[in-house]
């Protein structure tokens, strides 16, 4: 299997990333940082994603968490993703304690780790989440680092709040961005301002030095609040794709005034049974929770300077509502948009998530699976070795509301005399198997399943063409294909 070199470098980044502050008066001294402060070692699986039924390799990790209220341990989600077992230990001993994944978020790359051993917490100082912190405060991160076995710390500003990509989840939100150096083996330790939780390393930055990030306390915060009904929900998004509206000409087509600013709705998924209040192709967002909306598609923000839009739905949960002002056909309107899905929801090609092992299906040595970001980016080398197709359909929301919508693809052919000369129809999308549209894995086995003809046929996307494969054949090969590639 072929493992994509910039992952590689991901990875490392992740498991890894370390950044740091220096102490002001009224911070926590040493002592107190470092009965907070664990270290974390996990073993993990890799899944292998063009042969889903095997482990690809089983490692081992180190990161660094921090206590918080309630005998809980906050850590990167990165840090325990795909976890076989999970250890910990504080400053200062030599024995490690089991934990487990009680909570896990990987849209803000968070996990909550507790431990059964209620001994483990004799002696240790909880850490109090603080707020977002300012340009130019001067922040400390504990953590341990690679190069050494010790707690260990690095000093660095804050040099700008920005609304980027979190590598764990392929979504964006909330980042601190911190002067300092990067370090292997600290992700998930604490950033402290003021003595204050002010977020959590979690990853860097390979092109440039002393570049790192934080998951900020607003972040953690919504989590935190996510989490108190005891379940994880995510994120909120409203599911939409905006176009900036600076063109004059563009303006006057939706009779936009003088005054008036905001950014142009180019589509917007919108669920069967939703009356007005919700967000429309050709509506232009005019105000989000009481701010502007720029033609650029930004926002006022805290900093001081402006800030994507869609950071206003990360601080939301699901269920609750938001006041969005538009324009619609020319007209005003002030909807209470309520949040019903995240970007899980509504992406056609499946993001990564903890505990991800890709399902399969397999006919006649034929491997069908459910696309996913781990496949394309395990399978092939480069992104320009993306099938076109499937580059193009990453990047789209679902065209109709369908939970349960997701590309079926035929990933891997175990060569065998029934599936000779079909090797052209690997990497291609399935449409229809038997005549029935196939929009998920469910569909696909219920095709086969209910299927009372001599042949299976399976028809493809672009070009149109289709495998034929004969039931009785398929009964006589299944056998010897499964003990030859040793599967399940």
């Amino acid at each position: 299997m072929c493992i994509h070199r910039k992952m590689i470098r991901t990875l490392f980044t992740l498991i890894a990333v370390f950044i740091s502050y220096s102490a002001i008066p009224g911070d926590l001294d040493s002592n107190q940082k470092t009965k907070a402060v664990v270290k974390i070692i996990t073993k993990s699986l890799t899944p292998d994603y063009k042969y889903p039924w095997q482990v690809d390799t089983i490692n081992t990790y180190l990161g660094s968490g921090v206590i918080i209220d309630n005998n809980y341990i906050l850590t990167a989600a990165h840090v325990v993703d795909n976890s076989l077992s999970i250890y910990i230990r504080k400053p200062g001993s030599d024995k490690r304690f089991k934990a487990d994944i009680k909570y896990i978020s990987d849209a803000s790359d968070l996990a909550i780790l507790t431990v059964e051993d209620d001994g483990f917490f004799n002696g240790t100082t909880p850490i109090k989440l603080g707020k977002l912190p300012n340009l130019g405060d001067e922040i400390i991160t504990w953590g341990f680092p690679a190069g050494g076995s010790q707690l260990a710390i690095t000093k660095g500003i804050v040099s700008r709040i920005d609304f980027d990509e979190y590598s764990q989840s392929k979504q964006s939100n909330l980042v601190a961005q911190i002067d300092a150096a990067v370090n292997a083996g600290a992700s998930g330790g604490p950033a402290i301002v003021n003595g204050m939780l002010a977020g959590i390393t979690f990853q860097g930055e390979d092109e440039y030095d002393n570049v790192g990030y934080v998951v900020p306390a607003p972040v953690i915060e919504q989590f935190l609040n996510d989490i108190k009904d005891g379940n994880v929900d995510g994120v909120p998004t409203i599911g939409i794709k905006t176009q900036n509206m600076r063109n004059p000409q563009l303006r006057a087509a939706y009779q936009m005034k003088t005054d008036m600013t905001g950014t142009l709705v180019v589509y917007s998924i919108i669920e069967p049974g939703v009356g007005e209040n919700t967000i429309k192709a050709d509506d232009v967002l005019l105000e989000i929770d009481g701010l502007p909306v720029g033609n650029d598609g930004l926002v006022p923000f805290i900093s001081g300077d402006r800030i994507d839009l869609n950071y206003f739905f990360t601080k939301y949960q699901l269920g609750e509502v938001i006041p969005i002002r538009l324009l619609r056909n020319g007209d005003e309107k002030l909807i209470d948009y309520t949040f019903k899905y995240t970007n899980q929801d509504i992406m056609l090609v499946t993001r990564p998530f903890s505990g991800f092992v890709p399902d399969y299906e397999m006919l006649a040595g034929l491997v069908f699976q459910e696309l996913s970001y781990d496949y394309l980016i395990n399978a092939f080398e480069e992104e320009e070795d993306f099938p076109s197709w499937m580059l193009n359909i990453y990047y789209d929301y679902k065209k109709a509301w369908n939970k349960n919508e997701k590309i079926v693809f035929l990933s891997t052919i175990l060569p065998d005399e029934i599936n000779i000369d079909y090797g052209d129809f690997e990497d291609r999308r399935v449409v229809s198997v038997n005549g029935n549209k196939v929009d998920n894995l469910d569909d696909f086995r219920k095709a086969i399943k209910n299927n009372n003809k001599i042949f299976h046929s399976i028809q493809f996307d672009k070009p149109s063409n289709k495998i034929l494969l004969s039931k009785k054949y398929i009964h006589e090969r299944e056998s010897i294909i499964k003990e030859r590639y040793n599967v399940d």
